[in-house]
């Protein structure tokens, strides 16, 4: 009955993906976020943050020209609900104060979360809202992170190799921003770890990831208050067209963490107080047989 139960399962979470993959295909064709707490560089994953969780930051792309010159500076919010749904909300400020200033909203859902053999999965929709437009700087440039309405279905995995640190793996599809030369859909992937060295007071992240048109590679140090920093790379594929990304943010994940391991040792306190409290009788009446 219980191998019945999973079959069905399964079954009904295959039918969502394909029709998932389905609704990506037929998408009219018009990237998101960068750094987020769940993501890499610029590509999502299959896993969301958990209930009550969140972070928020400011991020700022550097051309690798002569002038090296900014793109749009963009504000992000990300919220974790239910630990199932996480909503992301973008504001970005272009470099000409003359130009619109655009506000966009991410959503993921995880359908399945890792345990055993079976990975993290999630399906999603990147930069919902304002139509950046196609004579901004950023896309005169070639940079594709703002492509509007941009689908997704990531797998995520961790791997635990000998001799090596704990690694996750990351493959998805989504269409837009993740497709390559007008393609309706494009692959994308990654590969990601985390130190958690004394120096560092938290954890430091890299990540190398495909997001379906160039190579980047990025960097996060996540301190012990929940303040981030990052620096990642882009186009590694295309020395002529390299950005660099830096961010700021903050995150309540770590707090949320002190707070809960708080909690458990103030229960765990309590339960040794009250079992001080009991008498030699009632002690010995618990070990009778």
């Amino acid at each position: 009955m219980v191998r019945c139960q999973n079959l069905k399962t399964y079954l009904y979470t295959l039918q969502l993906c394909l029709l998932f993959i389905g609704c990506v295909t037929v998408l009219n064709p018009a990237n998101g976020e960068i750094f987020t707490e769940t993501g890499l560089m610029d590509i999502p994953t299959g896993k969301v943050l958990k209930h009550g969780i969140f972070g928020a930051g400011v991020y700022a792309p550097f051309q690798n020209s002569s002038h090296f010159s900014r793109d749009a500076v963009g504000f992000r919010a990300n919220f974790g609900m239910f630990d199932r749904v996480e909503v992301g909300l973008s504001h970005l400020l272009p470099q000409d104060n003359t130009s619109p200033r655009y506000a966009l909203v991410h959503l993921k859902a995880q359908l399945l979360t890792e345990s055993g053999v079976i990975p993290y999965l999630a399906v999603g929709i990147d930069n919902l809202g304002d139509t950046v437009s196609q004579t901004d700087a950023a896309f005169r440039a070639g940079w594709r992170t703002y492509q509007s309405q941009s689908a997704f279905l990531v797998i995520s995995k961790t791997f635990n190799l000998p001799r090596m640190p704990l690694m996750s793996g990351h493959i998805g599809v989504g269409n837009h921003r993740f497709a390559f030369d007008e393609r309706p859909i494009g692959v994308f992937g990654g590969v990601s770890t985390t130190f958690q060295p004394a120096f560092a007071r938290g954890d430091i992240a890299f990540s190398l990831a495909f997001d379906g048109t160039g190579v980047n590679t990025g960097m996060r140090h996540t301190a012990d208050s929940g303040f981030q920093i990052a620096f990642g790379v882009e186009t590694l594929n295309k020395p002529d067209a390299l950005r660099y990304i830096f961010s700021i943010s903050w995150t309540n994940a770590q707090l949320m963490e002190q707070i809960a391991g708080a909690k458990r040792l103030a229960r765990q306190a309590a339960k040794l107080a009250n079992q001080a409290k009991r008498t030699p009788t009632e002690k010995a009446e618990e070990t009778e047989p």
